[in-house]
């Protein structure tokens, strides 16, 4: 491995290892965690046991907080580009959606023969969170390409812009004259895909192009929080998609100092206004006019015991009440049992082949039904689709959501 003089880093001395070949270093960046790189070779499959290689991957993933294992595997397998598969691919495969590990590859082959191509060198990661970029290069005169991986240390998190006005009715307009495909002309799977991501991205195109953005209101936010909020909020909605534990530690992490920086900012907040309060400018009254206000006294409560009229049968009633609230349901009554598998029955007996199509065809008057009952306070999935932009679809919509759900059940 060459590493470049001015980036600090330490060899590492790789665990003894029973099948793969591997050298390691760490390279030590300022204000970010270590990173082990880490290159391999696998040898190729043969008549022994095919997943051993697999448990020395397993040491590997284990020297650093953040490793990085690149190299040739050759393991093939459909889940990294290549057209056939073969016992290494399907054990690399296996171990890496059970290690929590993240496999990346070049979208072009790696490893040119006389009659095919295939992309055997990858890279192996695990909590591994940095933009990165992996390309084949068509270099060298080697059957096997370089391999180009770029990861970025520097990086900023997308700019939120904020809250836009959209003008419905041009929303509708731009829709409406748009000239789409006839969704019956469909034949195939990959035709269907294509379809219905062209159909989002013109929705999304279309709500873009009728929306302006509200100018915010000038509020006084401390700068380190409000990058703090901005990367709490970008990890959280990544957590969500990919359910990441890495993702999660690293959200509670930020929280903790947002909490910790929203106190000291409070409190030199504070701090300042006590000290610029004087009696000449009249600031000291509207500072001393919050604690002049009476107390409001908590009014009775009704309990199941009667009326808490003194503290101690208000506390006691608050107690009872949180304790009711927090206790955990009875799930072994026969009745309700009874009732869970008499719905749990009735489900399946739905939902069977049988009585999947019982009901009809679907008809855009159902589809027009269910899409009037969305509530419009409701987030946006990955899609970006919002209900108010569902409700703003044009009628011809109705028709093309109504044959892409039929089409599936035509197309052979």
């Amino acid at each position: 491995m060459l590493v470049k003089n001015s980036i600090p880093h330490n060899e590492l001395i790789p665990p003894t290892l029973t099948y793969v070949e591997a050298s390691a270093v760490t390279i030590h960046k300022k204000n970010h965690a270590p990173i082990t790189l880490i290159s391999v070779y696998v040898p190729p499959p043969h008549s022994a046991d095919n997943s051993i290689f697999t448990f020395d991957i397993e040491v590997l993933l284990q020297i650093g907080h953040t490793p990085v294992i690149c190299g040739d595997f050759n393991a093939h397998h459909p889940s990294w580009g290549c057209t056939t598969e073969n016992s290494k691919g399907r054990s690399l495969s296996h171990f890496v959606q059970h290690a929590g590990a993240d496999i990346i590859f070049p979208n072009s082959p790696t490893r040119y023969g006389t009659f095919s191509a295939s992309t055997i060198d990858l890279a192996i990661t695990k909590n591994f969170l940095y933009p990165f970029e992996i390309h084949s290069l068509p270099e060298m005169s080697s059957d096997h390409n370089p391999v180009l991986f770029n990861f970025f240390l520097t990086y900023s998190l997308p700019n939120n812009n904020g809250k836009f006005a959209t003008n419905w009715n041009l929303f509708t307009t731009t829709l409406n004259k748009l000239d789409l495909q006839n969704p019956y002309c469909i034949g195939s799977p990959s035709q269907l895909d294509e379809y219905v991501r062209n159909i989002e991205s013109q929705i999304n195109h279309a709500r873009v192009a009728a929306s302006k953005p509200i100018k915010p209101n000038t509020i006084y936010v401390d700068a380190r929080l409000k990058e703090l909020s901005a990367e709490r909020n970008y990890a959280r909605k990544t957590f969500q998609s990919t359910r990441s534990p890495v993702l999660k530690r690293y959200l509670n992490k930020i929280n903790k100092q947002i909490n910790k920086l929203d106190q000291k900012v409070e409190i030199n907040s504070l701090a300042t206004e006590m000290t610029n309060v004087n009696t000449e400018d009249g600031t000291i009254w509207k500072f001393v006019r919050p604690f002049k206000k009476k107390y409001k006294k908590i009014p009775p409560l009704i309990s199941l015991a009667g009326i808490a009229n003194t503290d101690t049968e208000k506390a006691n009633c608050l107690a009872n009440s949180l304790e009711a609230q927090f206790t955990v349901n009875y799930i072994s009554h026969p009745d309700t049992e009874e009732t869970v598998n008499d719905s749990a029955t009735c489900f399946r007996l739905e939902i069977s082949p049988d009585n999947q199509m019982s009901g009809g065809p679907l008809f855009p008057s159902e589809i027009q039904n269910c899409i009037k009952n969305l509530k419009n306070n409701k987030s946006p999935g990955l899609d970006r689709f919002s209900n108010k932009m569902i409700k703003n679809l044009p009628k011809r919509f109705l028709f093309i959501i109504t044959t892409i759900i039929h089409k599936p059940s035509s197309i052979k």
